[in-house]
């Protein structure tokens, strides 16, 4: 007999929407945080299927900024991503260095994913935090 618990805590991801039941999409977060690259692959509702950051892969700070680290962290996503036959992604970019954008495109790229939509979301200084105050001589 099967425990009341086990099909309480397992979840049911939803990855795709509308009448179009054969098109699965997830949504692919990119951002960075110090030296620290973040890598989350929701559902459509949000739900958090997998995340990793780039100290995963590598202990040196300096090294963790890395294409080659970003690469394999986004081939390590792509087979959550074909576990569940996840075929196309809409990728959110919280981040502005470029070769770590394309880093990422060349690994969904290589793994047989495309991406559909491509939003970038950085954050854009908006003058509303105070300055440090200048040096008296």
């Amino acid at each position: 007999m099967k425990s009341k618990f086990t099909n309480k805590f397992r979840r049911k991801y939803k990855f795709y929407f509308g009448p179009f039941t054969d098109r699965r999409v997830g949504v692919f977060f990119l951002r960075k945080r110090g030296r620290n690259v973040f890598l989350t692959v929701t559902d459509l509702t949000g739900a958090v299927v997998q995340s990793l950051s780039s100290k995963f892969f590598v202990a040196d700070r300096k090294k963790r900024l890395a294409p080659h680290v970003t690469e394999a962290l986004t081939a390590r996503l792509c087979m959550t991503l074909k576990a569940h036959r996840v075929n196309f992604v809409r990728i959110i970019l919280r981040m502005s260095k470029r070769f770590i954008v394309s880093a990422v495109a060349r690994a969904l790229r290589a793994n047989d994913i495309s991406a559909t939509v491509l939003f970038e979301m950085t954050p854009i200084a908006h003058n509303g935090c105070r300055g440090k105050k200048s040096r008296r001589l």
